[in-house]
């Protein structure tokens, strides 16, 4: 019999014969030595504890041998320590044990937390529930956790507003260094060093990028701010307002990637998102239709009520919702407002033809031979925030496979050697260029870079019809675009990450920022179908080297 064997054995003597004080050394002997046989027995240790004290029987010391048991198990589980964070606190005051019984035992969110920390390659975790659930002050403990576990990383909170990033960190200060938790009896770190200039608070030492660096979305960001291990984003969408302007959400979201994320220390940091589900342009519904399904993302969502109107958050506690709670709110808010707040159902899907599931995908590897046909269409743009687009085509009999793309809102002087280049690379036959407003002469600039490669193709330019609007043009090709196979590799490209992510949020019931990837694909559809393609390679078009 091993060690490990001998004091299981002697853990179920000890709690059969109810000498608990020698049951949990065991128990803690072989947490030392096996975290997870060990966290067994803890777990079991305190619903014997639990049975005791409900029991009458020697309740003063099951209450100091339960707390005990908490206490040696906080350092290593995110739910325990929440526990023994508020263990002294009065009932009333307490955050986790009164919304446990959902948040953890129905929801587990608190376990999606813990396995997403310990995932070797976990990359992103969203969380969306109605307001006042509590998932800003669950982050507030998770943020004591990581600086207690994790006290030499780098870490990033970003928030809508100087406000709430001062709230944090005020809440951060308190539960770190005040009397009222437990934080220091866990952990052992003292007061952490603070900067209420920089919103910097941690254990690292000054003059370095903190263990948790504080900012806005919206304001000024040190060269100190930066994330070696997590970048945790709260509520960035500031309020209804702003959520219902896409131009304001398409700003927020470029401040998201082109500012914050731009932050991050190596390729190991994992971020977590909480927020509400407004609409497909909101950062959270931007980031699940670019990575669901991918490893490493986990998009956790959850409404305030089922489908019958019973409250999913009736919480032991007076902060609750109550069936009447939610029909009184039903009945304030306008429906779309309803479901986005409380529901998590953003205004979104409706309307949209292109969503991940209805496209077509492959590996990235083309079929075996040579193509039937190589062609491309380009939709221009000069400003205005539009996009140069061109999908390449590469036809397999009547399959279309878009193995490259051009997507880019760079000026023309940029882009036009940027288009011949993918042209002769791809070695495409013939590329048609839509002719208004100043595509005909950016083709006749593209053709003449084609020319000094040197490489050879057929380029021409076509108005588009003044009879179809643009909007009609996609809906006549949307069956026609669903059957094209698109790449799902990750070797695709940023430029073929951008392109599908607008296509993917198309709508033709609301209002679409760009719209320039949907159009460029009809484009290249009617190509096809009209026939157009079907040409003779140039006699003179010359191999690229």
């Amino acid at each position: 019999m091993t060690e490990l064997e001998e004091l299981k054995q002697a853990y179920q003597s000890y709690t059969h014969n109810r000498l608990f004080p020698k049951a949990i050394q065991c128990a803690e002997f072989i947490y030392k030595q096996d975290r997870t046989l060990g966290r067994t027995l803890h777990q079991d240790f305190r619903k014997r504890m639990v049975y005791e004290i409900q029991t009458g029987n020697n309740g003063k010391e099951c209450m100091e041998l339960s707390r005990r048991s908490y206490f040696g198990t906080a350092a290593d589980s995110f739910d325990d320590f929440m526990i023994a964070m508020e263990w002294e606190r009065n009932p009333n005051s307490r955050f986790w044990l009164p919304r446990r019984k959902i948040l953890e035992d129905r929801f587990k969110v608190c376990t999606a937390i813990e396995n997403f920390m310990s995932e070797e390659k976990g990359k992103k975790l969203t969380l969306s529930c109605p307001p006042g659930c509590g998932k800003s002050t669950l982050i507030k403990f998770l943020m004591c956790y990581i600086m207690g576990k994790y006290p030499d990383s780098k870490n990033i909170y970003a928030s809508y507003s100087d406000g709430m990033v001062k709230l944090m960190m005020d809440a951060l200060v308190d539960m770190t260094s005040g009397d009222e938790y437990n934080f220091n009896e866990i952990f052992h770190r003292g007061k952490p060093e603070k900067s209420a200039e920089y919103n910097t608070i941690g254990y690292r030492r000054r003059g370095d990028a903190q263990t948790f660096n504080l900012c806005s979305i919206g304001g000024s960001i040190t060269g100190r701010t930066r994330a070696d291990l997590f970048m945790i984003t709260d509520d960035l969408v500031k309020n209804a307002e702003e959520a219902r302007s896409p131009e304001r959400l398409e700003t927020l979201y470029a401040n998201y990637t082109d500012t914050i994320s731009t932050r991050q220390i190596g390729n190991k940091v994992k971020e977590i998102m909480l927020g509400t589900i407004w609409s497909i342009y909101d950062p959270i519904s931007r980031e699940k239709i670019r990575y669901e399904g991918e490893p490493g993302y986990h998009f956790l969502s959850f409404p305030v009520c089922d489908e019958e109107g019973h409250s999913n958050f009736h919480y032991d506690c007076d902060d609750c919702y109550t069936d009447e709670k939610i029909q009184q709110i039903r009945e304030k808010l306008d429906p779309v407002t309803f479901s986005c707040l409380y529901l998590q159902r953003g205004i979104q899907k409706e309307g949209m033809p292109f969503t991940a599931e209805q496209l077509t995908w492959y590996d990235g590897i083309l079929p075996d031979g040579e193509p039937d046909n190589v062609f491309a269409f380009c939709d221009v743009a000069f400003g205005g925030g539009d996009s140069l687009s061109m999908p390449i085509a590469y036809k397999y009999g009547s399959d279309l496979f878009i193995h490259d793309v051009v997507f880019s809102r760079k000026d023309k002087s940029v882009t036009v050697p940027i288009v011949a280049h993918r042209l002769a690379q791809n070695k495409v036959r013939k590329v048609r260029f839509e002719a208004n407003v100043g595509g005909q002469s950016y083709a006749d600039e593209v053709s003449e870079a084609i020319k000094a490669i040197p490489y050879s193709c057929n380029v021409t330019s076509k108005r588009a019809p003044n009879t179809m609007s643009k909007m009609s043009k996609i809906e006549q090709f949307q069956q026609d675009i669903r059957n094209i196979h698109f790449r799902r590799d990750k070797a695709r490209g940023r430029e073929y990450d951008l392109f599908i992510n607008e296509l993917q949020t198309f709508s033709f019931t609301q209002k679409n920022l760009h719209d320039d990837a949907a159009d460029s694909l009809a484009g290249l559809c009617d190509m096809d179908i009209n026939g157009v393609v079907k040409i003779e390679v140039l006699a003179d078009r010359k191999s690229v080297v």
